[in-house]
């Protein structure tokens, strides 16, 4: 295998908390000024979900991404990232939980939490959202009840500092505000996660 595949776990780990980050903000704050931005946040925490997870799988070795790999005919030497984009198939959302418990051991603690939200993903992807599929607090509560702690068990990490990122300002309660109106628990650990963050940015709270 071409070394420049093994690159591949960090790059995906860091553009997928980036992405979870980035629905959190949209999230926290009103639609206002941008219609749709929550709907619209559905799709980024799919995203985001799909490769972190796949993140943690490639951190074993990257092929277990794979359902098909390519042929060494397709190759002219090693097998490359080149190949692999072209020519492989990744583990698709919903069979990932398995993929994820196979090969590092962990489980998704609320999986049909997690199926349900990729067919809202799916739904919003191809007809846009509608008043028959409300979103309201579903989101939110994907990112902080599925997510944050699959964030955590993998890395010792927290979206939260990814979400403030984009923006500080979210760190001053709105957060906090909008996972208390989501009817999020504030868990002992994201309660550490939200204190850590307001420190690490200056915020007294």
């Amino acid at each position: 295998m071409h070394p420049d595949t093994k690159a591949v776990a960090e790059h995906m780990r860091e553009f997928g908390l980036a992405i979870l980050g980035r629905a959190v903000y949209d999230l926290t704050f009103s639609e206002l000024m941008a219609p749709y931005k929550h709907s619209m946040s559905v799709g980024l925490a799919a995203q985001g979900a799909e490769i972190c997870i796949k993140a943690r799988i490639a951190q074993e070795h990257p092929l277990l991404l794979f359902t098909q790999l390519p042929k060494s005919a397709n190759a002219d030497d090693q097998l490359t990232m080149k190949e692999l984009f072209e020519y492989g198939r990744t583990v698709p959302y919903a069979d990932l939980p398995e993929t994820l418990w196979a090969t590092t051991g962990i489980r998704i603690a609320r999986v049909e939490q997690y199926q349900k939200f990729g067919k809202l993903r799916n739904l919003l992807v191809h007809f846009g959202p509608a008043d028959v599929v409300p979103i309201e607090d579903v989101p939110m509560k994907f990112l902080f009840e599925v997510m944050e702690p699959l964030v955590q068990a993998f890395w010792k990490e927290s979206i939260i500092p990814y979400a403030a990122a984009w923006d500080g300002v979210l760190l001053d309660g709105h957060l906090e505000d909008m996972l208390q109106q989501s009817d999020v628990e504030i868990t002992p650990a994201l309660r550490a996660a939200l204190d850590a963050a307001g420190s690490s940015t200056g915020d007294p709270s």
